[in-house]
């Protein structure tokens, strides 16, 4: 007798999160049934909303527009962050203004902008403020609508205040590397504000650790020509490092 069908849906479901995305005939051949079969089954979790449907297979819902909590994210590869801000912090100048994105990568930077009395941060992360305020660094907090989820100011307040600031390094962060290259934001009000971080910074940092390749959000914000350097960790895949290197990207890995 085969397999009953929750059993295999289950199967399914557990593959598609293990490993981001299942293709439709290798999962015909695991669970020793028609691909049609495979193909209902796939039809039925998207319609209960545990994946969803691609050519020839099906990708997690995960990887597509969940935004995390902040809790979450800082629960989500906090060794990496570490790895990545140490290294990104080799480019933070002694004097002259930079520009800090928000979200959880970026805010992992607070700890080497602390004490720079000639440097000027400029960020609409309500986090890496709140560390740096009472240090001797000079800090300029965007104004705009605070976003819960990430706790960075957003909107277009936040997007006019940017217009007359002007900085040396903008360290930018995404939600998402899509397996274009496309980096993208959950929100479009945030995608904006990273856009005009990067238009008014003369160099421009992207900071994502290796679970950001392969996953798209809604928004987005920049190609990889867009920047001069993303910095990531060792275990980022390969194709993606290749891709970004040929864009003309200085990868540097943490």
């Amino acid at each position: 007798m085969g397999m009953l069908a929750e059993e295999r849906r289950m199967h399914l479901v557990e593959w598609t999160r293990s490993a981001g995305l299942v293709d439709a005939n290798e999962a015909a051949d695991k669970l020793a049934v028609a691909v049609e079969t495979v193909r209902r089954d796939l039809d039925v979790l998207q319609r209960r909303g545990l994946l969803r449907r691609v050519h020839g297979g099906a990708i997690a819902t995960e990887k597509f527009a969940h935004e995390f909590t902040i809790p979450e994210r800082e629960n989500r590869s906090p060794q990496e962050k570490q790895q990545i801000a140490d290294v990104a912090s080799k480019y933070i100048p002694e004097e002259g203004a930079i520009i800090v994105d928000g979200g959880t990568t970026c805010a992992a930077l607070g700890p080497y902008l602390l004490d720079k009395p000639n440097l000027l941060v400029i960020t609409n992360s309500v986090r890496l403020a709140n560390t740096i305020a009472e240090s001797s660094t000079k800090l300029y907090m965007l104004a705009g609508r605070v976003r819960s989820t990430s706790l960075s100011s957003v909107g277009a307040r936040t997007v006019e205040d940017l217009q007359d600031l002007n900085a040396l390094v903008a360290f930018i962060g995404t939600n998402g590397i899509s397996n274009d290259g496309t980096f993208t934001a959950y929100d479009t009000d945030e995608a904006l504000v990273k856009k005009a971080m990067m238009k008014n910074s003369v160099e421009k940092i992207a900071m994502a650790d290796q679970t950001k390749f392969d996953s798209t959000y809604p928004a987005s914000f920049a190609r990889p020509k867009d920047f001069d350097r993303l910095v990531t960790t060792v275990n980022a895949p390969q194709k993606e490092v290749d891709r970004m290197t040929a864009a003309g990207v200085e990868v540097v890995l943490a």
